[in-house]
């Protein structure tokens, strides 16, 4: 065997040998195929020689495996900063989760909530400490007050019906007179002391008459009934033959009263007074003037009847 033959022999045993002591070094260097040692094109094949295709494949070194890193659950004392460009992330039923941030605000609302209640709890008991009986006893007036007035109420309703079933039963004047003395306070006095006067005037007692009527505009001056009152005590000034003066008291009737219905009577009234004082021409030209402003009416007729006599005397 030549030299040659032996240095490639002792180069592939030293490669080999290399081979073997890799795994156990650790080293994770491989021989690039820089490094290794070409063949001779002119190097004959050795027979002992061993087979480079036996050779034993390089043993790929392990990579070390990445430690898994633990996932530590946020603080939600912790206020973590919010990222502007993070999405997002909605839960199973499709509604926003509520970041640590959310939840950490939300629970100081919370806490704020219940201070400020229980602060207003402690105002309302000091309130109710220091103004608990005044408040007390004015409550107690009011209803005191609700309850008389209610009382009182009831009581006058009563009275009034009592009044209007002794007014519609009474059938003279003494039963008239009791209505107007025990009720005179209701709504059926007025009422029964006109029918009261009506009584005494239709009973030739025509200064009781008079009397209840005066009564009457003095009490119940704003009453519906106060200008038929005042016509009335007129018509009993001339019942007692009072011409002069009655006969100016209805013409100031009818100019005060020139748009109610009593205007006619009061003027058929002065006509009556003037024609009792046998001033015949004022006499004729006031029912004339009846005759003219209420054609028609019963109030002309009757009129034009008092021309004609007034008209027979003149003759």
């Amino acid at each position: 065997m030549t030299e040659e033959k032996k240095d490639d022999l002792n180069e592939q045993q030293t490669f080999l040998s290399d081979q073997e002591e890799l795994p156990e070094s650790g080293n994770t260097k491989q021989d690039t195929p820089d490094e290794q040692a070409e063949p001779s094109e002119e190097t004959p094949e050795v027979e002992d020689a061993p087979v480079a295709n036996e050779a034993p494949e390089p043993i790929e070194e392990p990579v070390a495996e990445e430690e898994p890193v633990p996932v530590t659950e946020p603080d939600p004392a912790v206020e973590a900063p919010v990222q502007k460009s993070q999405p997002k992330t909605l839960g199973a039923t499709g509604k926003k989760k509520k970041t640590p941030q959310q939840h950490s605000s939300q629970h100081e609302e919370v806490l704020k909530q219940q201070a400020l209640e229980q602060q207003e709890v402690k105002e309302v008991l000091v309130f109710l400490r220091k103004y608990a009986k005044p408040a007390g006893i004015a409550i107690l007036v009011i209803c005191a007050i609700v309850l008389s007035d209610k009382f009182f109420k009831a009581q006058r309703h009563k009275k009034e019906a009592a009044a209007d079933t002794a007014l519609m039963e009474a059938r003279s004047a003494e039963d008239l007179q009791i209505v107007v003395d025990k009720y005179g306070s209701t709504p059926t006095a007025p009422l029964a002391l006109m029918e009261l006067a009506r009584e005494k005037f239709n009973a030739g007692q025509f200064d009781e008459a008079e009397e209840l009527y005066t009564w009457f505009t003095k009490k119940h001056g704003n009453h519906e009934l106060a200008a038929q009152a005042e016509l009335n005590l007129i018509t009993c000034k001339e019942a007692k033959s009072q011409f002069g003066e009655a006969h100016l008291l209805y013409g100031g009737f009818a100019k005060k009263h020139a748009g109610s219905f009593l205007a006619p009577s009061a003027m058929m009234g002065q006509a009556r007074c003037l024609e009792a004082l046998d001033q015949l021409d004022e006499a004729q030209i006031a029912y004339e003037d009846i005759i003219v402003n209420f054609p028609e009416t019963a109030w002309s007729r009757i009129a034009e009847a008092n021309l004609k006599v007034v008209l027979g005397k003149k003759q």
